[in-house]
This record gives structure tokens, C-alpha cells and sequence, in this order.
């Protein structure tokens, strides 16, 4: 198991080291850590639970450099992506052993790279190219023509089809399907005629697609998800969509075809979209319903979404009606009394 000293870690994430310089053998939540951990406060309202806690050693902001004077800390501007930097290295991942095992299948016509680890009952299709470093876990398809990046990782049972391009440090979760036809046909006397689809698809460098998550191969051309863009599980990604850089999406998500999302678009679970275009970092929140185009940094919610603010109006309203409902009523039955009395008098 590796120990650090503090002094070693903060100085490969840019921290200040205030208090004991401590050897740290693991990182852990403050409920969970032993003396020996290193764990993390992002905000005050984790304060006392820090306090609390036995790990002696803490990441934390520099609000709260003075608020611990019994533990040692390391000061950080962002104390999630500090503590995201220092996981690994203490995370172990369990992997197949080097070598390509005699259990798999490899077509004639392959191209592998000496230093990778292929498990057990992986397929290999004649036309694919694999870089160094690639793992790939047992039950993996490999499609004709397919291309894999150096240093990407493979969890079972995922599919990549024939033309399929994996950039490098990619991460492709259990049962995740690549490249399969986009849903595209065409109608003629109440039948649906299949459209063939001749394009591909392209990941770029450390994409990261959650488990059962699917990508449609291209029409014509490629859909694209761009370097560093993460798609978490269970999410549907139609033919055509070009996701940029930085996208990160939540599970359940959906886009329809020819979709496209601009450099760190953000997307909630759920979501879903038409055919539109959405700006550079804008905002979709989980559930939203996106009809027509989203503008760069602009924020959305609600089906049809609109504007956030404006949707958190219309709750707010919604969540009133049954009160504005009955003082609608108390006042129709006052305007009727007064119409009365002045038809009356």
C-alpha cells in the first residue's frame, strides 16, 4: 500500500501544507477515515464533521485554513478536483493479466499492439488496430476496422461495430454498445423502410461512456463526441449528434439525431432533446424537454424548456394553483354579488 507524505502532496497539486508534514496511506470520506487517511471539507457546512473526524490530515479551501489548528492541511483553491488528482494514487484497478489470453478469438488480419491485456472471450474482427496499453475485459467485441486508442480501457460485454475510432485514455463501460445503426427510415404506403447507414463514429482522446450507454453510427459522415467529454449510464446518443469538448452528460439522457453541443455543454439526467443546436457551456437541466436552440452559456429547464429563471416563476406559480384557484372563485362569486345588487338596486 502507498504512503505520502503531505509535504509530497502538496506540492503535485499546487497546495499549501500548514501543520504536521504526516504520512497518509489512503483518502477517505471524514465519517469513514482512519488516522492515517487523508480526507476532504469542500464548504463550512462540513466543519464539524471535520472536526470530528479522525483523519489527521485534510484538503481543504482557504476559508477554512484557521477554522482546524488540530489537523494538518493542505489548502487548495478547489478541493474536489485536488482530491480527484491525489485518488489515484491510491486507487488499485483490478486488470486482466498482459498478454492476449488463449481464450480469445483473433481474426486473421488484426493488428495489436505487443503491450496490451485481452481477456478471456474477447472477439477480435480482421481490419482492427490496437495501440498500446489497451485492456480489454472478457465478453468485449471488437468490429472490423475498428480502431482503439493507446491506454484505453474496455469493460465486458461492451460492442463496438465495424469503423468504430477510440481515442487514446478512453473508458468504455460494461454492456455500452458503439457504432449501431441510428433509428432512420423512410415511409412509404404505411411501411417503414430501413435507411442503411454508412458513416462511423469518433471518440475522442478520454472520453468516458457509462455502462448500457449507446452511440449511433453516422448516416453519412460520423457522430463525434469530443476529447474529454463524459457520458454517464444508460444514455442515448442518435446518429449524427457531434458532441464538443468537455460535454459531460447525466444517465438517462437522450439526443435526436444531427444534435449539436458545443464545447462544455452540461446536460441533467433525463434530458432529452430535438434536433437543435446548443451553445458553448450552456446549461440543461435534468428532465428538460429542448425544443428549439440553446444559446452559448444559456441556462434551461422544464418540457418544452424554456429559460431557467423563468421556469422556477412558472413552478412556483404552478405549485400555487389549487390557492389561486379557490380566490378565483371567492372572487367570481363577488363580482356576481355586486352585478346582483347593482342590477338590483
Amino acid at each position: 500500500m502507498p504512503i505520502y507524505k503531505l509535504s509530497a502532496l502538496a506540492q503535485r497539486i499546487g497546495g499549501e501544507l500548514i501543520g504536521e508534514d504526516l504520512e497518509v496511506k489512503g483518502i477517505n470520506a471524514l465519517a469513514l477515515a482512519e488516522e492515517n487517511d487523508l480526507s476532504f471539507v469542500e464548504s463550512r457546512k462540513h466543519l464539524e464533521a471535520a472536526k470530528k473526524s479522525l483523519a489527521k490530515a485534510l484538503l481543504v479551501p482557504p476559508a477554512l485554513k484557521d477554522e482546524l489548528p488540530d489537523k494538518s492541511l493542505i489548502v487548495v483553491s478547489n478541493v474536489r478536483a485536488a482530491m480527484a488528482k491525489l485518488a489515484w494514487l491510491f486507487y488499485e484497478l483490478p486488470l486482466p493479466p498482459s498478454g492476449i489470453s488463449p481464450l480469445a478469438f483473433v481474426e486473421v488480419g488484426a493488428e495489436i499492439h505487443h503491450n496490451v491485456s485481452v481477456a478471456p472471450f474477447v472477439y477480435i474482427s480482421a481490419g482492427a488496430r490496437i495501440a498500446q496499453g489497451v485492456v480489454l475485459f472478457p465478453g468485449v467485441y471488437v468490429g472490423p476496422k475498428v480502431e482503439i486508442g493507446a491506454e484505453v480501457i474496455i469493460y465486458p460485454n461492451a460492442v463496438l461495430y465495424p469503423g468504430v475510432k477510440i481515442g487514446p485514455k478512453s473508458i468504455i463501460h460494461a454492456g455500452a454498445v458503439v457504432g449501431c445503426d441510428g433509428f432512420g427510415y423512410a415511409q412509404e404506403g404505411g411501411a417503414h423502410i430501413k435507411i442503411p447507414h454508412f458513416g462511423c463514429v469518433e471518440l475522442g482522446e478520454e472520453v468516458e461512456l457509462g455502462a448500457n450507454t449507446t452511440v449511433d453510427r453516422a448516416t453519412f459522415g460520423a457522430t463525434v463526441l469530443g476529447k474529454g467529454t463524459k457520458i454517464d449510464n444508460l444514455v442515448q446518443i442518435a446518429h449524427n449528434v457531434v458532441m464538443g469538448e468537455a460535454c459531460i452528460v447525466a444517465g438517462q439522457a437522450g439526443f435526436v439525431g444531427s444534435t449539436r453541443l458545443g464545447r462544455g455543454v452540461m446536460v441533467g439526467g433525463q434530458a432529452g432533446t430535438a434536433q437543435v443546436n446548443i451553445g458553448d457551456f450552456a446549461l440543461i437541466a435534468a428532465r428538460a424537454g429542448v425544443a428549439k436552440d440553446v444559446p452559448p452559456k444559456g441556462k434551461v429547464a422544464g418540457a418544452p424548456a424554456m429559460e431557467a429563471s423563468r421556469w422556477r416563476r412558472c413552478v412556483a406559480a404552478y405549485e400555487r394553483l389549487p390557492e389561486l384557484l379557490k380566490e378565483l372563485r371567492e372572487l367570481k362569486k363577488r363580482v356576481q354579488a355586486l352585478e346582483e345588487e347593482k342590477k338590483n338596486g
